[in-house]
């Protein structure tokens, strides 16, 4: 798998570079639909921060991506799974997965993976969602607000961080 991230790397580096991002911010009451992306094996922390989310009654969308190992965990309809098989050789997400997850409408995309997560993170760049927010990546202009984040980061503790920040932002 290491030769792959090598290839996606330096795809998601391409990417950026062609993909010219003006920054919106956007506030959380501005806000009417929340994508929120993380990697299966966090879901049950993830739920309880979308049940916090969910008191701001607004539209949330969940795209979780699935390791080998979890398939047999995705058992909700309602999400959007990106499977770690269906990526190509080189783990680039396919056509079909970049515009199934383009479906999804996000006024704010937080990422809530786990860092050199890089499928995500090139599906993250083609995503057109004007405010997106995430931890730190090999790339510097990925999201519009960064919040640092590590392998043993508590996802409820740091998605408080986020919420934090977007219920402080005046975007208007």
């Amino acid at each position: 798998m290491k030769l792959a991230n090598f290839f996606i790397k330096k795809k998601i580096q391409d990417l950026a570079k062609k993909t010219a991002r003006t920054a919106r911010f956007c506030s959380l009451s501005d806000a009417d639909n929340v994508l929120v992306v993380f990697n299966l094996n966090d879901r049950e922390e993830v739920l309880i921060c979308v049940e916090k989310l969910r008191e701001f009654t607004k539209n949330i969308h969940l795209c979780a991506y699935v390791a080998k190992k979890n398939k047999e965990e995705t058992v909700n309809t309602s999400w959007l799974y990106i499977f770690e098989e269906e990526l190509d050789s080189k783990g680039v997400p396919t056509d079909s997965m970049v515009e199934r997850f383009n479906m999804l409408p996000a006024d704010i995309l937080i990422d809530l993976t786990r860092k050199n997560n890089y499928a995500m993170q090139y599906l993250l760049l083609k995503h057109s969602s004007p405010f997106k927010v995430g931890n730190n990546s090999f790339l510097r202009d990925m999201y519009d607000l960064t919040i640092p984040m590590t392998d043993d980061t508590d996802i409820n503790n740091y998605f408080g961080h986020i919420l934090y920040y977007l219920l402080t932002i005046r975007s208007k």
